[in-house]
Protein backbone atom coordinates (compact mmCIF):
# COMPACT_ATOMS: atom_id res chain seq x y z
CA UNK A 1 0.00 0.00 0.00
CA UNK A 2 1.14 3.31 -0.86
CA UNK A 3 1.15 5.64 2.07
CA UNK A 4 0.47 9.82 0.98
CA UNK A 5 2.46 10.69 4.13
CA UNK A 6 5.43 8.11 5.17
CA UNK A 7 8.07 9.48 7.78
CA UNK A 8 9.99 6.02 8.09
CA UNK A 9 12.33 5.31 10.71
CA UNK A 10 13.15 8.56 11.38
CA UNK A 11 15.61 9.79 14.12
CA UNK A 12 16.02 13.84 14.21
CA UNK A 13 18.52 16.05 16.86
CA UNK A 14 18.60 19.40 17.20
CA UNK A 15 22.46 19.91 17.67
CA UNK A 16 25.34 17.53 17.51
CA UNK A 17 26.18 15.54 20.13
CA UNK A 18 22.44 15.98 21.37
CA UNK A 19 20.57 13.62 22.48
CA UNK A 20 17.76 12.80 19.89
CA UNK A 21 14.48 14.27 19.77
CA UNK A 22 12.82 11.44 17.74
CA UNK A 23 14.32 8.31 17.36
CA UNK A 24 13.59 5.15 14.68
CA UNK A 25 10.12 6.08 14.39
CA UNK A 26 7.97 6.05 11.64
CA UNK A 27 4.40 7.49 10.96
CA UNK A 28 1.78 7.06 7.87
CA UNK A 29 -1.21 8.82 6.67
CA UNK A 30 -3.77 8.04 3.72
CA UNK A 31 -5.02 10.82 1.47
CA UNK A 32 -7.92 12.62 3.31
CA UNK A 33 -7.08 11.18 6.69
CA UNK A 34 -7.27 13.44 10.14
CA UNK A 35 -4.66 11.60 12.31
CA UNK A 36 -4.04 13.14 15.87
CA UNK A 37 -0.84 13.07 18.00
CA UNK A 38 -0.72 13.27 21.52
CA UNK A 39 1.99 12.60 24.36
CA UNK A 40 4.09 13.66 27.44
CA UNK A 41 5.30 17.27 26.46
CA UNK A 42 8.97 17.75 24.45
CA UNK A 43 7.88 14.26 23.08
CA UNK A 44 8.43 15.35 19.66
CA UNK A 45 4.88 15.83 18.36
CA UNK A 46 5.86 19.76 17.12
CA UNK A 47 9.08 18.12 15.18
CA UNK A 48 6.94 15.35 13.01
CA UNK A 49 5.06 18.34 11.91
CA UNK A 50 8.30 20.27 10.68
CA UNK A 51 10.04 17.06 9.39
CA UNK A 52 6.44 16.67 7.01
CA UNK A 53 6.29 20.19 6.08
CA UNK A 54 10.27 20.41 5.01
CA UNK A 55 11.09 22.76 8.36
CA UNK A 56 13.47 20.06 9.61
CA UNK A 57 15.15 17.44 7.43
CA UNK A 58 15.89 14.08 9.63
CA UNK A 59 19.59 12.91 10.28
CA UNK A 60 18.31 9.11 9.67
CA UNK A 61 15.42 8.09 7.66
CA UNK A 62 13.45 9.31 5.05
CA UNK A 63 10.46 11.46 4.60
CA UNK A 64 7.68 10.98 1.87
CA UNK A 65 5.10 13.39 1.01
CA UNK A 66 2.65 12.17 -2.32
CA UNK A 67 5.27 10.16 -3.90
CA UNK A 68 8.11 13.08 -3.35
CA UNK A 69 11.10 12.75 -1.01
CA UNK A 70 10.75 16.40 1.34
CA UNK A 71 14.20 18.18 0.87
CA UNK A 72 12.70 21.70 1.32
CA UNK A 73 9.89 23.57 2.71
CA UNK A 74 6.45 21.99 1.10
CA UNK A 75 4.07 24.30 -0.64
CA UNK A 76 0.89 21.90 -0.45
CA UNK A 77 1.13 22.37 3.04
CA UNK A 78 -1.02 25.20 5.38
CA UNK A 79 -0.30 25.59 9.03
CA UNK A 80 -2.35 27.00 11.85
CA UNK A 81 -1.03 27.33 15.69
CA UNK A 82 -2.12 28.12 19.07
CA UNK A 83 -1.08 32.10 18.53
CA UNK A 84 -2.99 33.03 15.14
CA UNK A 85 -0.23 35.54 14.50
CA UNK A 86 -1.68 38.01 12.35
CA UNK A 87 0.11 40.80 11.35
CA UNK A 88 -1.51 43.70 13.26
CA UNK A 89 -1.10 46.49 10.48
CA UNK A 90 -2.88 44.48 8.05
CA UNK A 91 -6.57 43.53 7.30
CA UNK A 92 -8.45 40.30 8.52
CA UNK A 93 -8.69 39.79 4.34
CA UNK A 94 -4.77 40.90 3.97
CA UNK A 95 -3.79 38.47 6.39
CA UNK A 96 -5.69 35.63 4.89
CA UNK A 97 -4.22 36.74 1.27
CA UNK A 98 -0.66 37.02 2.53
CA UNK A 99 0.19 33.49 1.92
CA UNK A 100 -0.89 33.63 -2.20
CA UNK A 101 1.18 36.82 -2.41
CA UNK A 102 4.26 35.13 -0.79
CA UNK A 103 4.07 31.43 -1.84
CA UNK A 104 4.86 29.94 -5.14
CA UNK A 105 3.13 29.11 -7.53
CA UNK A 106 0.09 31.83 -6.94
CA UNK A 107 2.74 34.79 -6.03
CA UNK A 108 3.19 35.26 -9.95
CA UNK A 109 0.04 35.94 -10.46
CA UNK A 110 -1.05 36.93 -7.06
CA UNK A 111 -2.60 40.92 -8.87
CA UNK A 112 -4.03 39.50 -12.15
CA UNK A 113 -6.10 36.41 -10.06
CA UNK A 114 -6.50 39.07 -6.90
CA UNK A 115 -10.28 39.53 -7.07
CA UNK A 116 -10.71 36.32 -7.33
CA UNK A 117 -8.32 35.57 -4.05
CA UNK A 118 -10.32 37.98 -2.63
CA UNK A 119 -13.82 36.69 -3.17
CA UNK A 120 -12.28 32.89 -2.01
CA UNK A 121 -10.94 34.74 0.91
CA UNK A 122 -14.51 36.32 1.72
CA UNK A 123 -16.50 33.17 1.18
CA UNK A 124 -14.06 31.05 3.30
CA UNK A 125 -14.62 33.65 6.10
CA UNK A 126 -18.29 33.11 5.75
CA UNK A 127 -17.73 29.31 5.85
CA UNK A 128 -16.73 29.78 9.40
CA UNK A 129 -19.21 32.44 10.68
CA UNK A 130 -17.13 35.61 9.87
CA UNK A 131 -19.10 37.40 7.06
CA UNK A 132 -18.48 41.03 7.61
CA UNK A 133 -14.85 41.00 8.89
CA UNK A 134 -12.69 41.49 5.81
CA UNK A 135 -12.06 44.48 6.64
CA UNK A 136 -11.86 44.82 10.38
CA UNK A 137 -8.11 44.46 11.38
CA UNK A 138 -7.02 41.27 14.29
CA UNK A 139 -6.96 43.67 17.37
CA UNK A 140 -10.88 44.12 16.55
CA UNK A 141 -11.54 40.03 16.55
CA UNK A 142 -11.45 37.95 19.80
CA UNK A 143 -9.66 35.03 19.88
CA UNK A 144 -11.96 33.03 18.63
CA UNK A 145 -12.44 34.82 15.92
CA UNK A 146 -8.83 35.14 15.06
CA UNK A 147 -8.41 31.49 15.07
CA UNK A 148 -11.10 30.80 12.97
CA UNK A 149 -9.30 33.79 10.47
CA UNK A 150 -6.31 31.83 10.80
CA UNK A 151 -7.52 28.67 9.49
CA UNK A 152 -8.89 29.99 6.46
CA UNK A 153 -5.70 31.53 5.93
CA UNK A 154 -4.26 28.05 6.52
CA UNK A 155 -6.60 26.66 3.71
CA UNK A 156 -6.75 29.94 1.29
CA UNK A 157 -4.00 28.12 -1.18
CA UNK A 158 -6.13 25.19 -1.06
CA UNK A 159 -3.25 22.81 0.40
CA UNK A 160 -3.35 19.29 0.60
CA UNK A 161 -2.22 19.11 4.35
CA UNK A 162 -2.89 20.83 7.21
CA UNK A 163 -0.83 20.61 10.25
CA UNK A 164 -2.37 22.05 13.40
CA UNK A 165 -0.25 22.61 16.55
CA UNK A 166 -2.23 23.06 19.81
CA UNK A 167 -4.63 25.53 17.59
CA UNK A 168 -7.58 25.82 20.17
CA UNK A 169 -5.43 25.44 23.38
CA UNK A 170 -5.59 29.32 23.97
CA UNK A 171 -8.91 29.26 23.77
CA UNK A 172 -11.96 29.11 26.74
CA UNK A 173 -13.84 25.82 26.60
CA UNK A 174 -17.49 26.86 24.47
CA UNK A 175 -15.34 28.49 21.90
CA UNK A 176 -12.60 25.51 21.58
CA UNK A 177 -15.87 23.17 20.68
CA UNK A 178 -17.51 25.32 18.64
CA UNK A 179 -14.53 25.34 16.47
CA UNK A 180 -14.17 21.75 16.68
CA UNK A 181 -16.82 21.59 14.88
CA UNK A 182 -15.96 24.39 12.59
CA UNK A 183 -12.99 22.31 11.58
CA UNK A 184 -15.13 19.16 11.73
CA UNK A 185 -17.29 20.74 8.91
CA UNK A 186 -14.18 22.19 6.67
CA UNK A 187 -12.87 18.88 6.71
CA UNK A 188 -15.75 16.53 5.67
CA UNK A 189 -16.17 19.70 2.82
CA UNK A 190 -13.11 19.53 1.36
CA UNK A 191 -11.09 16.54 2.11
CA UNK A 192 -7.55 17.57 2.98
CA UNK A 193 -4.97 15.47 4.84
CA UNK A 194 -4.84 16.54 8.93
CA UNK A 195 -2.10 16.23 11.27
CA UNK A 196 -3.17 17.39 14.71
CA UNK A 197 -1.01 17.58 17.47
CA UNK A 198 -2.72 18.24 20.75
CA UNK A 199 -3.06 17.92 24.34
CA UNK A 200 -6.32 17.83 24.53
CA UNK A 201 -7.64 14.15 24.54
CA UNK A 202 -11.05 14.80 24.18
CA UNK A 203 -10.18 16.73 21.12
CA UNK A 204 -8.63 13.95 19.28
CA UNK A 205 -10.91 11.59 19.83
CA UNK A 206 -13.66 13.95 18.13
CA UNK A 207 -11.98 15.12 16.02
CA UNK A 208 -9.47 12.17 14.23
CA UNK A 209 -9.98 9.13 12.86
CA UNK A 210 -6.79 7.65 13.87
CA UNK A 211 -4.80 8.63 17.46
CA UNK A 212 -1.00 8.24 17.65
CA UNK A 213 0.19 8.21 21.33
CA UNK A 214 4.37 8.57 21.37
CA UNK A 215 6.35 7.66 24.25
CA UNK A 216 8.59 10.19 26.36
CA UNK A 217 11.83 11.67 24.89
CA UNK A 218 13.16 10.39 22.54
CA UNK A 219 9.86 10.27 20.63
CA UNK A 220 8.50 6.69 19.75
CA UNK A 221 4.98 6.02 17.97
CA UNK A 222 4.24 4.06 21.02
CA UNK A 223 0.38 3.59 20.17
CA UNK A 224 -2.15 3.77 17.22
CA UNK A 225 -6.37 3.84 18.64
CA UNK A 226 -8.38 3.63 15.89
CA UNK A 227 -11.47 5.84 16.76
CA UNK A 228 -14.43 4.04 15.78
CA UNK A 229 -17.39 6.67 15.26
CA UNK A 230 -19.36 7.80 11.72
CA UNK A 231 -18.86 11.12 10.69
CA UNK A 232 -20.12 13.45 10.99
CA UNK A 233 -19.91 13.50 14.99
CA UNK A 234 -22.21 15.60 17.03
CA UNK A 235 -20.47 17.11 20.60
CA UNK A 236 -22.80 15.00 22.51
CA UNK A 237 -20.83 12.03 21.70
CA UNK A 238 -18.22 13.01 24.14
CA UNK A 239 -20.57 11.96 26.90
CA UNK A 240 -21.35 8.22 25.33
CA UNK A 241 -19.43 5.60 26.91
CA UNK A 242 -17.44 4.24 24.52
CA UNK A 243 -15.82 7.72 23.94
CA UNK A 244 -15.18 7.93 27.63
CA UNK A 245 -13.71 4.58 27.76
CA UNK A 246 -11.34 5.66 24.81
CA UNK A 247 -9.97 9.09 26.42
CA UNK A 248 -9.63 7.49 29.62
CA UNK A 249 -7.25 4.45 27.64
CA UNK A 250 -5.20 7.31 25.83
CA UNK A 251 -4.86 8.89 28.90
CA UNK A 252 -3.22 5.92 30.61
CA UNK A 253 -1.17 4.95 27.70
CA UNK A 254 0.15 8.90 28.42
CA UNK A 255 0.84 8.42 32.16
CA UNK A 256 2.78 4.93 31.09
CA UNK A 257 4.64 6.70 28.74
CA UNK A 258 5.81 9.78 31.22
CA UNK A 259 6.71 7.29 33.61
CA UNK A 260 9.09 5.31 31.50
Amino acid sequence: MTHFVDINRVSVSYALGDPPVLENTSLQMSKGEFVALVGPSGCGKSTFMKLMSGLLKADQGSVVVADKEVNRPLGNVGMAFQNSVMLPWRTTLNNLLLPLEIARPHRETFRKKREAHVNKAIDLLSSVGLKGVAEKYPWELSGGMRQRASLCRALIHEPEVLMLDEPFGALDAFTREELWCVLRDLWQERKFTVLLVTHDLIESAFLADRVLVMSNRPGRVIMELKIPFERPRDLDIRFEKEFVDIVHQLRDQIRTAREA
